[in-house]
C-alpha cells in the first residue's frame, strides 16, 4: 500500500502544483487510485482506451480528472465518461459507484451479471455484493479492498503487486 499511496501523492502533488491550487481531496486521491488500478488489470480483451465511469452524480472535479489523464498519457490511454442510465453501463472497462448512488447497484450488477467491468465502490461499511474493489478510509488513509471471487467471475485478472496491497475479503 506504501508504494502505491507514494505514487498516487507524488502524481497528484505533480499535477495539482499549478492546476489547482486547492490541498487535494478525498476525491482527488479516488481518481488517482482508479486510474491507476487499469495498469494492474487484466481484461479478456484488452481495452483501448480504459473507458473509466463514473455513475450518477459526479464527485470529482473535472480539473482533477484532467490533470490525471494529462500525467499518465503515454502510460494509461483512459478516456472518463460519465453515464446516467444504468444501460449505458456495458461501455466501461471500469465503474465507480459512489456510495451516494448505492440505491441502484443491485439493479446494476444483475445487469452487468459477471461482464469484464472493474466494479469499484467507496461505500464505508463493507465491499457491496458485486462490488470488485472497494475504496475505504482507514485511520485516515485510503486503502482498498478486493472480493477476489468476483472478479475471477468476471475474467478479470488482477497483478499479484496490487493484490498484495489489498485487504482480501471473499
Amino acid at each position: 500500500m506504501i508504494r502505491i499511496s507514494i505514487a498516487v501523492w507524488a502524481l497528484l502533488v505533480t499535477l495539482l502544483a499549478g492546476a489547482v491550487a486547492d490541498e487535494a481531496t478525498e476525491y482527488d486521491l479516488k481518481a488517482a487510485y482508479l486510474l491507476n488500478f487499469a495498469a494492474y488489470v487484466e481484461w479478456p480483451s484488452p481495452p483501448k482506451p480504459v473507458t473509466v465511469c463514473v455513475y450518477g452524480n459526479n464527485p470529482f472535479k473535472a480539473a482533477t480528472i484532467a490533470a490525471l489523464l494529462n500525467a499518465k498519457s503515454g502510460q494509461i490511454d483512459a478516456v472518463f465518461k460519465y453515464p446516467r442510465q444504468l444501460e449505458y453501463l456495458t461501455v466501461c472497462n471500469i465503474l465507480f459507484w459512489p456510495q451516494s448512488e448505492q440505491g441502484n447497484f443491485g439493479k446494476a450488477t444483475a445487469l452487468l451479471n459477471n461482464a469484464p467491468i472493474l466494479i469499484v465502490t467507496d461505500v464505508q461499511d463493507g465491499l457491496p455484493q458485486g462490488a470488485m474493489i472497494n475504496l475505504i478510509t482507514e485511520s485516515k488513509h485510503l486503502r482498498f479492498e478486493i472480493n477476489i471471487g468476483t472478479v475471477l467471475a468476471s475474467k478479470l485478472k488482477i497483478s499479484s503487486k496490487l493484490l498484495k496491497l489489498a485487504k482480501i475479503v471473499s
